[in-house]
């Protein structure tokens, strides 16, 4: 499908804040304390190996004949197609020339379930977190490491269009995410406004008053993501992102002291899903975890020894 262009947001607003060389103290204190708020970071990646080095050829070249999932939104999707990454890297600069353009999709076909970091360990060596968190979960070795990785952080490709539904992050994280190629906006709701919002269900692209009249008594943040820039988005902030050209990103959730209340009250809430997430064979069994519930779907396991 032809991607239209994406207009400016119509209604109030306010824009994102944008900072550099800022230390860990400063930055939790402003940002992840109090009412705490989402804010660009325009100088947390430039060291990395990756920036200048992540791009479509890149990825074209490391990771062409491997299959991937890509799906027309982050979340509700409708259509999903397995194709060669090389060909979907094709459709996210050209898509008028690929197959996928031929499918009627209200939205672009979208690459979000690509976590190659323990297939490809190498990539892990390529960027750190971003100098101004900490990040609980970092103490993490081995098979814990690996799931963390695999659980938590993914790579976004797609084309102009693309979309990520209003939505919270899981189990009450925070999130970082880098932007390598492309622009993507950001429309960033605070929890006061949550009951304007209709649980997610306006074209926050187009927004029809008429129909979501509470909308015009939301005040968000708006953020326009560019390369070379990194984005905070605090525990309790909903958030819809578009594409606005062809896009390569990359993100983690994560926890520290400013959120880890919120994180064990989202698990307790979510129990069966959290069990679910940590259903992976190395993660158990390097846990030591010997208990299963009926209620949960986890696989039985040896019970150790009794005197």
């Amino acid at each position: 499908m032809t991607s239209p262009a994406i207009p400016d947001y119509p209604l109030p607003h306010e824009e994102v804040e944008r900072i550099s060389a800022v230390d860990q103290r400063a930055f939790a204190e402003t940002y992840q304390t109090g009412d705490r708020k989402p804010v660009i970071v325009t100088d947390a990646m430039r060291s990395w190996p990756a920036w200048g080095k992540w791009s479509f050829d890149f990825f074209a070249k490391g990771f062409g004949e491997e299959k991937v999932i890509v799906t027309n939104r982050l979340s509700g999707a409708t259509e999903a197609r397995k194709i060669k990454m090389a060909n979907y890297l094709a459709y996210c600069q050209f898509p008028g020339a690929s197959s996928l353009a031929r499918i009627d999709t209200e939205t672009p076909f979208y690459l979000t379930s690509f976590s190659p970091f323990v297939s490809h360990p190498e990539l892990l060596e390529d960027f750190t977190d971003p100098y101004f968190i900490r990040n609980a979960y970092r103490r993490l070795e081995g098979a814990n490491a690996d799931w963390y990785n695999s659980g938590f952080g993914w790579i976004f490709i797609g084309p102009t269009g693309t979309l990520s539904p209003l939505h919270l992050d899981l189990f009450g994280t925070h999130a970082w995410l880098a932007q390598f190629s492309g622009r993507k906006r950001f429309l960033l709701f605070p929890r006061n406004d949550f009951p304007h919002v209709y649980d997610g269900a306006p074209d926050f692209i187009n927004p029809d008053l008429e129909q979501y009249p509470r909308l015009a008594e939301t005040c968000p943040v708006l953020a326009e993501l560019q390369p070379g820039e990194v984005i905070f988005i605090p525990e309790g902030w909903a958030h819809h992102v578009v594409s606005l050209s062809p896009s390569i990103s990359l993100t983690f959730n994560f926890v520290d002291e400013s959120n880890m209340v919120d994180h064990v009250l989202a698990i307790t809430r979510d129990l069966p899903n959290w069990v679910n997430k940590t259903d992976q064979e190395a993660f158990r069994a390097q846990n030591r975890v010997y208990w299963t519930d009926a209620s949960f779907t986890t696989p039985s396991s040896p019970q150790p020894d009794h005197d």
